[in-house]
C-alpha cells in the first residue's frame, strides 16, 4: 500500500504490523496533512520477499509488532538497511533501533482527531520526535535505557492494574445484581478526583485507618480474587 504526497522534503515510511497500534499509527499519520510522506505497509499475511524491497525504499521503518517479535524481525529482515528503524515498545531496549513509546492504551476504536496530538512519547536513542516520526509534534521526553524497566512497570501499574480491579468489581456486582452503572459513575468520578487532587483524593477505610471496616470488607470478599488483593493493600498502605 502506498500513499504519495508531493513535496521536496518527504519521508518514505514502512509501517510493519496489522494490530491495534498499527491501525492507530496509520490513521494518526494521515492526520498530519502538512507532512509529505510515502507510506508503505506490510504485515505477516503478505509476501515476506516484499520486505526487503520496501525496506530499500524506506527512510523510516516503524515496527508496530509485539515486543517478542521485534529483535528477531530486525535481525532477519532489517539489519544492514540504511533506514531509521523505530519500535514502539516501552520495555525493550536494543541500541540498533530507536524506541518511541506512546504512553497510551490503544483499542480497536480510533480516538478523536484532536486527541492524538496530546499523547506523550518516551524516546530512547533519539531526542527529536520529528526525526523518527515525521510530521508528529507530540509532547515527548527522553528515557534512558537503564530507566526503561521501571518506566514500563509504572505504565503497567497505572494502566492495567486499575482495569483488572474494576473488571473484578464489575463482575461481582453484576453477579449480585447490583447496578453496574452506579459503579461506573463512581469510577469515573474518583478518577477525575485523582487527576485533580492526587493524594488528597484518597478516601475510604484505609485512608481513615478504620480497621474494623477493613476486616469486615476482607471477610465479605471470601472466595474471590479481590480478598487477597485487599489484604495486600492493607499490608502496604495501612501504616
Amino acid at each position: 500500500m502506498s500513499d504519495l504526497k508531493s513535496g521536496s522534503d518527504f519521508a518514505t515510511i514502512l509501517l510493519i504490523g496489522s494490530g491495534k497500534l498499527s491501525k492507530h499509527l496509520n490513521y494518526w499519520l494521515h492526520l498530519n496533512t502538512k507532512s509529505s510522506f510515502n507510506l508503505l505497509t506490510w504485515d505477516r499475511h503478505q509476501d515476506p520477499h516484499a520486505i526487503h524491497r520496501y525496506a530499500a525504499q524506506a527512510t523510516h521503518i516503524w515496527l508496530a509488532i509485539s515486543d517478542s517479535a521485534i529483535v528477531p524481525f530486525y535481525e532477519k529482515y532489517l539489519a544492514g538497511h540504511d533506514a531509521k528503524v523505530i519500535h514502539f515498545s516501552g520495555a525493550l531496549h536494543d541500541p540498533r533501533m530507536i524506541a518511541a513509546h506512546p504512553l497510551m492504551s490503544f483499542s480497536d476504536i480510533l480516538y478523536a482527531d484532536d486527541f492524538y496530538p496530546q499523547i506523550y512519547f518516551a524516546l530512547t536513542g533519539c531526542d527529536s520526535l520529528s526525526e523518527i516520526l515525521p510530521g508528529f509534534t507530540n509532547p515527548h521526553f527522553s528515557l534512558n535505557a537503564e530507566t526503561k524497566p521501571l518506566y514500563h512497570a509504572l505504565c503497567v501499574a497505572a494502566g492495567n492494574f486499575p482495569q483488572m480491579l474494576w473488571n473484578e468489581v464489575h463482575n461481582l456486582a453484576a453477579e449480585k445484581k447490583l447496578p453496574t452503572a452506579a459503579f461506573d459513575l463512581y469510577i469515573e468520578k474518583i478518577t477525575q478526583n485523582f487527576l485533580t487532587l492526587k493524594d488528597k483524593s484518597f478516601t475510604g477505610p484505609i485512608a481513615r485507618k478504620d480497621v474494623v471496616t477493613i476486616d469486615q470488607n476482607i471477610l465479605a470478599l471470601a472466595g474471590t480474587r479481590l480478598q487477597s488483593i485487599y489484604k495486600s493493600f492493607r499490608q502496604e498502605f495501612l501504616k
